[in-house]
């Protein structure tokens, strides 16, 4: 499940993918400059649901 969602967003250009070694597989993901624009919209999220107790 994690990985089709992180091929949806390095898809939308929201995370780079890059391999750093081929055997065995291992990858790193970090996020685009598009990604980083979500950063402000999720700390709300994550203040909002602390202060309604929502987990």
């Amino acid at each position: 499940m994690i990985d089709q969602r992180l091929k949806e967003l390095e898809a939308r250009g929201m995370v780079l993918r890059t391999v750093i070694n081929d055997r065995p597989i291992a990858v790193t993901y970090e996020l685009t400059e598009l990604g980083r624009t979500a950063l402000d919209i999720l700390e709300d999220l994550r203040l909002w649901s602390e202060k309604y107790d929502i987990q």
